[in-house]
């Protein structure tokens, strides 16, 4: 199945097709999409210049649409569980001609790909929806990054220090620029491994095959790189050891501007297409960023904190803290201190927290009232709280720009000895 064909298998409430509609690359596809975003819905668009692509926005938008349509499951432990599984299991897809799939473009100009600008102060027109595979040596990495248009054959990815970095630092360290194929719009599944984070060695394609077994690979025709058969655009070129540009500024998850960074120049040399595929934009800091972004940390999260207490009910990564700051889990615990260990192993599960809320499985953590009320009513004051001092945290977070801050866990369940009646929440029937 193609990204166009999942599409064409939802439900029409789902989708808002503009396809017939062309749209400034300036700023117009972001208000059309975050109008969309606040009822989970997607978006086909095109915009000027560009006229041949179908793009498609918000895609995974939606904890109901990743669960039943890419995971094949209805309830939150299920999709964690299948995520993990995925993960400790290689399957290298089958093979097809990659010429039965792309057209190459002679003379090809990245301007008339559908680069968008989305926010006022961006430092220029980006892909959002890029997936980038390199491979060093038996190494392979696949991995999405932000992607500034530079020139007619050049562009800037924000690299962050993980796979993809150290497949880079491993060719500069030879005197050798980084082969690369970049692909956007592949089908969610493929974008949902791309956006996870196994350890290295376990190359994302290969997990692919346990979400969507028709799934077909094809190597590019200058480096041999392994990409998705079925996709809108491959671009293929080298990562630069030698000249850097600026990238950024950018929205980052918490709709903050993310700094301006040198990063190294990517020579695109060949342009394949698909034009029949839908071509993938995400809005940055929209509901289906933030949900790709967390969801293999979610079920990090539950793996770990399984290992401490009887019972993980559900984890969540606060959309209103970027999907990425505070965390959010219900667990059934045996004694008090339960909690604590809790919150201790959701910490190691996802350094980048700086909250943790340890909650019973009566709260919904899909509901911003629900928490609130039990902060309100199951709080106990130093009693409830886990503080650790100078650790490890995410950069994104403005005011601990060096990445150490102070985090802090928070106990909200109820007491074991406590009579549990005075403490429900009564619910209209």
């Amino acid at each position: 199945m193609s990204l166009r064909e999942f599409i064409h298998s939802l439900d029409k409430g789902d989708v808002e097709d503009y396809s017939n509609y062309e749209l400034n690359p300036i700023l117009e596809p972001t208000r059309m999409l975050h109008l969309a975003d606040r009822n989970e819905r997607i978006v086909l668009f095109r915009v000027k210049n560009a006229q041949q692509y179908v793009c498609v926005g918000n895609v995974l938008n939606s904890r109901r649409r990743l669960y039943e349509r890419v995971l094949n499951v209805r309830k939150d432990e299920e999709a964690y569980k299948k995520l993990l599984e995925s993960i400790t299991r290689l399957s290298k897809p089958k093979e097809a001609s990659f010429f039965n799939y792309f057209k190459p473009v002679a003379d090809f100009d990245l301007h008339n790909l559908p680069f968008i600008k989305f926010y006022n102060n961006d430092g220029g027109r980006y892909l959002t929806s890029a997936i980038y595979i390199a491979c060093l040596d038996e190494l392979c990495n696949m991995s999405i990054h932000r992607t500034m248009l530079v020139s007619k054959d050049c562009v800037v990815a924000r690299i962050v220090p993980r796979h993809l970095r150290y497949i880079y630092d491993e060719y500069r360290k030879r005197g050798s620029d980084t082969p690369v194929a970049i692909v956007i719009g592949a089908h969610p599944a493929v974008e949902l491994m791309a956006a996870s984070s196994p350890p290295l060695g376990v190359f994302e394609l290969h997990l692919v095959p346990n979400l969507l077994e028709s799934f077909t690979i094809a190597y590019t025709p200058i480096y041999h790189i392994p990409v998705p058969s079925i996709a809108s655009v491959v671009l293929e070129g080298k990562i630069s050891s030698t000249q850097f540009v600026n990238e950024g500024p950018f929205v980052d998850l918490l709709g903050l501007y993310d700094a301006v960074r040198k990063e190294p120049l990517i020579k695109v040399e060949a342009m394949y297409v698909n034009t029949e595929e839908y071509f993938h934009v995400i809005l940055p800091s929209g509901k289906e960023h933030k949900l790709l972004q967390s969801f293999y940390r979610e079920a990090l999260v539950w793996q770990y904190v399984s290992n401490v207490v009887p019972k993980v009910h559900k984890v969540r990564l606060l959309e209103a803290a970027g999907s990425w700051l505070i965390l959010a889990v219900s667990v059934t615990k045996n004694v008090d201190g339960d909690a604590k260990n809790a919150i201790l192993a959701a910490f190691s599960a996802h350094p980048s927290a700086k909250v943790v809320l340890i909650l019973d499985e009566d709260i919904d953590l899909d509901s911003s009232n629900d928490i609130l009320w039990a902060f309100a009513t199951r709080f106990r004051g130093r009693e409830s709280i886990v503080l650790i001092e100078k650790s490890r945290c995410s950069t994104l977070d403005p005011i601990s720009p060096t990445g150490v801050c102070d985090k802090m866990g928070i106990d909200l369940t109820i007491p074991v000895s406590a009579n549990k009646d005075v403490f429900k929440y009564v619910r209209v029937q």
